[in-house]
């Protein structure tokens, strides 16, 4: 088997399990001495084949390391952009994932990049930095929360630097909050091998699991009113419950647990805000707090969650509904685990405002609708 061969077969056996990679989220990487092979943003790593990576020239990437450039936050991501797109080599019609820099930077030949649950359930969590320092020690690298891009890239170049000059060695496992995990090492199944040993540290925490059972479609006054309300735009309502959902919709003070997002990606697929009714609305009262929530937000709602009653997702398209279902319903099992590591610690305003006006991300989610 190639090195490349190897790479697209790692990429779909964590692409295809919903415990590490959720609606196309994370990204994987081969390299040798002169070229990079990246997976392309927003390429699912569940069915990526060999077309699906972007070959990238390391030369020019390393260029990119030491280059000063603009304060300014879109100036910025623009060159970055445009320098990304200057060291591919080929095809030129792919983007390369925006990590591709830190693809470069860490030390391994593989690299796998995902956002696991029970992972994101310590990164989104208060004691998040103590508890990967109690349970890996100085055999992982913990991350605090950056704005994704080349700021995190500079971030992460300071700290690899630290930590290679104190340990003589590249970090094999790098833990970023509310964000996910960089895995790195010279092969696959050491890859796996790390992997398994990062979730089994992690499981030692949980004593409180999951509630069992999945989502289930289901009817009431107040998802008939949302689905009347929004048919007239041409846009789906379903309505779904599941028992992560009855935990949270149980009152207000629940859902103010997963009122927020967590991770970039609930921002790219489901935005970050979300809709509470109350229980007993009428279908004037509930179009009023629509027509409010747009005003304030400047988008409608594509989850609401039903005062003891679950959710009611709304979104363009079956396909869309069913990631927006998925995605949510993980953000609930991150918060609901995180309970476990000192409570949930959702990301601030400032952090949530990048993701939502970040082009890349903007992007990502074009390409993974179309």
């Amino acid at each position: 088997m190639t090195k490349l061969e190897s790479l697209v077969e790692i990429s779909r056996y964590y692409g295809n399990n919903s415990d590490y990679v959720i609606a196309g989220g994370g990204n994987t990487s081969f390299k040798d001495d002169e070229k990079l092979y990246v997976k392309a943003s927003g390429v699912s790593l569940g069915t990526i084949d060999q077309d699906g990576f972007v070959v990238m020239s390391r030369e020019h990437l390393s260029l990119m390391e030491d280059k000063n450039y603009p304060e300014d936050t879109v100036a910025r991501e623009e060159e970055v952009k445009q320098d990304l797109k200057t060291a591919i080599i080929q095809p030129e019609h792919l983007r390369p994932s925006v990590e591709t820099s830190l693809h470069n930077l860490i030390g391994y030949r593989y690299i796998v990049h995902t956002h696991p649950t029970l992972v994101n359930a310590l990164m989104c969590a208060n004691n998040a930095k103590a508890e990967v320092e109690a349970r890996f020690g100085n055999e992982a690298l913990f991350v605090e929360y950056t704005d994704p891009g080349f700021i995190l890239f500079k971030k992460l170049q300071e700290q690899i630097g630290a930590y290679q000059k104190e340990f003589n060695s590249s970090p094999k496992i790098i833990f970023l909050q509310n964000h996910g995990i960089f895995v790195g090492e010279d092969s696959t199944r050491a890859i796996n091998a790390l992997y398994d040993y990062t979730v089994s540290k992690i499981k030692e925490g949980i004593k409180e699991p999951l509630p069992e059972g999945g989502a289930e479609e289901r009817q009431s006054d107040a998802a008939l009113a949302v689905a009347r309300i929004f048919e007239g735009r041409n846009l789906l309502s379903r309505a779904y419950s599941c028992p992560l959902s009855d935990h949270f919709s149980a009152s207000k003070t629940a859902f103010q647990k997963i009122s927020r997002p967590f991770t970039p990606d609930i921002i790219v697929y489901c935005k970050s805000n979300y809709l509470f009714l109350e229980k007993g609305l009428t279908e004037a009262a509930i179009e009023e707090r629509i027509n409010a929530f747009e005003t304030s937000h400047g988008y409608y709602p594509k989850v609401i969650m039903e005062e003891q009653g679950g959710l009611i997702l709304v979104e363009e398209s079956e396909k869309s509904i069913a990631t927006v279902l998925e995605v949510f319903h993980d953000m609930m099992k991150i918060s609901y685990l995180a309970e476990q590591f000192g409570g949930p610690s959702p990301m601030t305003a400032e952090q949530v405002s990048f993701i939502d006006n970040w082009e890349v991300e903007n992007y990502r989610r074009s390409v993974a609708k179309s």
